[in-house]
Parts: C-alpha cells; structure tokens; sequence
C-alpha cells in the first residue's frame, strides 16, 4: 500500500477538538429518532429512566460528549444504535464472557457496549474501556450506574505505554475496536493492529467495525491538508491482518462484512457527506496462534 504522509502522530483528528456545531454536516440536531428500541429498553430496564424522559436525556449528553469532542459518531448520534450485538459472533463473545473472559473496548466514549453487554448477562468486573479523553463521567450520568457498574476505565492513548494499559498485555481475551482505526492511513492503521494485538494472546478476538468503502483505498482527510487516510474492504482488511501478524508473530483468521448505513439501522443520509462507495466494514478476527 502507498505510504502517505504519518498520522499516527496525532491520535485524535484536528476536526474532533472544538466544533461550531452549525458549520459541520456531522451534527444533527435531532437524533431522536436515533433512539432505537433497544436502547430504549436499555435505558428504561437497566437505567431506569422512564421512555418519556429519555429523548431529553439523550440531548443533553450528546451536547455534552459534543463540547468535549466534536466526532462524527456523537454528533449524528449513531451510538444509540447498537453495534456490537449486531456482530454474528456476538452470541459466542457474550458466552466467552459469562464464563470468565477479559475484554477490552479500545475507543469506548461513553462505555455503551459495555453496558449492553453487562444488560446481556456479562459480568462487569472484567470489562476494560479505553479511551483518550475522559467521556467516562458522561456514561455514568448517562446510564445512572455508578454504584452499580464495576469495570475499569483507562484513560490513555493505546498508542502509548501508559502503565496501566501496560498491566494488560497479553491479557485480553476479546478486543472491541469500532470507528477508530479509519481514522489513519495504511501504514499507521499496521501500527495501531500491532499495538492492539500485544494486549492478546492465542485463542483472543479481535472485533469491531469502521467505515469502509466498497473500493479500498486511500481519501483526503476533509479540512487537514497533506492527512490521508485508508478505507478497506473484505480483502484488505483481511491483508493488514496479516500484514500485522507477521509482525508480531501471531497468525489470525478474519471474517468481514459490508454494511449499508440502512443495514447499521441508520438512515440513507448517514454516509451523504463521505465519497462514493462508502460503506461500514464489521470484523472479526480470530488469534490462532
């Protein structure tokens, strides 16, 4: 792949940091009808914040995560719509956990897949959540849970040697990384994979999605000259994995799929400011070895 100029050297995107939020299309706002009936059902059975409440609830943390961090994520409000259950192999990692296993949300905002995942039955004391910036706070006001919710945060890049993310090499048996490599060009998205695969070991997962393109290939970051970034499909996706494990020594099986932004459940016009093509590529990738 055609190395582009290093990106890596800046861990969150210059458009994330303070944003008028009149002046991007990446901020909707009403994302009402974004609050899909599993979340509702979420936030009303595990929360215990009533349906009527709950469309004021969610606008006043979105604005909130909004001043901290201007992602497209947040401002289309496409976190409200469950990912990682949506993953084939959520059944099989929802088990792995009921049973003991560590897991690890790289990227995790406010901890909404945790949640989900502790709703689901899983235990909350091995739930990892990492992220640069401290949306943490939010997800407790958010999900009302913390006297109740026992997994660790970690505020750090994973990029970098913090010791705590340090404490967790080689440890985790299920990796959750969703729009976040998509932020890099090729070479440093190899960077990051080899990063993330230091915290696994044989037998680990790694999982998650980020926008795609039905094309892989390299795009011009809008608003930050001289920053490309790559998009992948099945097959390249497949190769930086590979790529990766040579690297560092591990071998890994990977499934793909492609999604439209209707097949997410969000709607037609959540892609309508990207390049043609553009789509969401779901993973999961098995350590063999």
């Amino acid at each position: 792949m055609a190395s582009e100029q290093s990106s890596t050297s800046y861990s969150e995107p210059q458009y994330a940091k303070a944003q008028d939020r009149l002046k991007v299309p990446f901020y909707t706002p009403d994302i009402a009808s974004r609050l899909v009936p599993e979340t509702q059902e979420l936030l009303e059975k595990y929360s215990n914040i009533p349906r009527d409440q709950q469309v004021e609830h969610v606008h006043l943390i979105r604005d909130k995560a909004w001043d901290i961090r201007a992602y497209p994520c947040i401002g289309l409000g496409v976190w409200l719509t469950p990912q990682l259950c949506r993953l084939p192999a959520y059944p099989e990692i929802l088990s792995r956990l009921k049973g003991g296993a560590t897991f690890m949300d790289v990227g995790t905002f406010i901890g909404h897949d945790l949640r989900r995942l502790v709703y689901d039955g899983a235990p909350s004391e091995n739930l990892f959540g990492v992220d640069i910036v401290n949306h943490f706070d939010l997800g407790y006001e958010f999900f009302r849970d913390r006297d109740r919710f026992q997994g660790t945060f970690i505020q750090a890049d994973f990029l970098s040697s913090s010791p705590e993310l340090v404490a967790l090499k080689g440890k985790i048996d299920i990796v959750l990384v969703s729009q976040l490599l998509h932020q890099w060009n090729w070479d440093d998205q190899v960077k990051a994979l080899e990063t993330l695969i230091g915290f696994t070991r044989p037998g680990s997962a790694i999982v998650g999605n980020q926008i795609g393109n039905e094309t892989a290939q390299t795009i011009p970051v809008p608003r930050q000259p001289g920053i490309k970034i790559w998009r992948h499909n099945i097959e390249s996706l497949d190769k930086m994995f590979q790529q990766a494990g040579e690297a560092t020594g591990s071998k890994w099986e990977t499934q793909a799929w492609l999604r439209s932004s209707v097949e997410m459940g969000w709607d037609d016009k959540a892609f309508s400011w990207m390049e043609p093509g553009v789509c969401i590529i779901e993973f999961v990738a098995n350590r063999v070895s």
